[in-house]
């Protein structure tokens, strides 16, 4: 098992319309007011997972304002889990090479008010679902959510989500489509 953050929110994703003066501890920010952002869900930002972990498997980004999960250090002790107030961080089974891919999104609002909150909330399209062929994908409360016991790891969700907010992790880079019809049809 691994944990993964079920969310997104970097500055450039969920800008900021509130200032917090507040103490910088997730748990009494999430008890005061939503957050600095329209999105009530998403991460705090300042790092109860990483004061719980005892193993230095997460940091706080700097630039991202998000916890960053070092697979390798993770032990799955759930206190990560345990600490955010916001239920944002899971424990998922570990796959082949460390690969993963999830929904990086908690946000239950209906596809407008989240996209507005966040350019890669999750909306609620069902895109995903229509295109998984082996039912690893559903939605409920406005969220989609991959079945890690189901996913074979096709990634044709990823492709197809237009918000990216599936995040497909430690796999090779994609060929680009232009590289793949030019092989196809090569030029004499």
């Amino acid at each position: 098992m691994v944990a993964v953050l079920l969310c997104n929110g970097t500055p450039g994703n969920r800008p900021k319309t509130s200032i917090y003066e507040g103490v910088h501890d997730c748990r009494i920010s999430h008890n005061l007011y939503t957050g600095e952002n329209d999105c009530s869900y998403g991460c705090m930002g300042y790092g109860d997972c990483v004061k719980a972990c005892k193993f230095d498997a997460m940091i706080m980004d700097a630039a991202t304002g998000l916890p960053v999960i070092y697979d390798d250090k993770c032990v799955a002790c759930g206190a990560c889990v345990k600490a955010c107030p916001r239920n944002i961080i899971e424990l998922r089974k570990k796959a082949k090479k460390d690969r993963k891919i999830y929904v990086a999104c908690s946000n239950c609002d209906k596809g407008g008010p989240a996209r507005r909150a966040c350019k890669v909330a999750c909306i609620s399209c069902s895109k995903c679902v229509k295109v998984c062929q082996f039912d690893a994908i559903t939605i409920e409360n406005n969220l989609a959510y991959i079945d890690a016991a189901k996913c074979t790891f096709c990634r044709k969700c990823a492709v197809e989500c237009p918000t990216n907010c599936i995040l497909e992790i430690n796999f090779p880079p994609r060929k680009q489509k232009v590289e793949a019809e030019a092989v196809q049809n090569p030029v004499n």
